[in-house]
């Protein structure tokens, strides 16, 4: 079973996705996008360990690519948490200069692809972004676009699509899990 999780900041959508994928394979891998950028990355890392401390994931950091977490027919289920970190850091480079963003539609896509082919079940979580209205900053802007066209992509192939809402699952493709 392939899954996308989407919702917007805080609604639930990361724990939502961690009981999924619990209930879906004894073998977790648990692919972990934000880079430890400050004290509130450090919280933010820190709440979504506790979170699923005892769901037996095996954490994979990959907050460049999902190339690493890619294995040649692993069992169980992977994880990744979340599509926006990721999007983010191959968008932005440290320098503040960001790439061609088809460019980066085209390699994610890729790589969530073959993550998903590699193992038995894929869980990933997304952003519900774009109903917020325009941005004043306009990179913000393009992240929120390449967001969206990747979470269609994905939605496209995928089995299911979850959007969480106030911590309340809603099946959008796919029967409920």
């Amino acid at each position: 079973m392939r899954v996308l999780v989407v919702g917007g900041s805080g609604s639930g959508k990361s724990a939502y996705a961690e009981r999924l994928a619990a209930r879906l394979a004894e073998q977790r891998t648990y692919v972990a996008t934000m880079r430890n950028e400050g004290t509130e990355a450090d919280e933010r890392i820190r709440r979504h360990r506790e979170q699923r401390a005892d769901l037996g994931f095996v954490t994979i950091e990959c907050p460049d690519s999902l190339a690493a977490a890619c294995r040649e027919k692993a069992e169980g289920v992977v994880l990744v948490d979340d599509l926006g970190n990721l999007v983010a850091n191959a968008l932005f480079a440290p320098d503040g200069t960001m790439t061609d963003p088809a460019t980066v539609l085209d390699r994610l896509a890729g790589e969530v692809e073959a993550l998903a082919q590699s193992y038995e079940h894929a869980v990933l979580v997304g952003n519900e972004v774009g109903s917020e209205g325009v941005y004043r900053f306009e990179g913000t802007n393009v992240w929120v676009r390449l967001i969206g066209a990747l979470n269609c992509r994905i939605a496209a192939s995928f089995d299911e699509v979850v959007e969480v809402v106030a911590g309340v699952p809603c099946h959008v493709k796919g029967d409920a899990a």
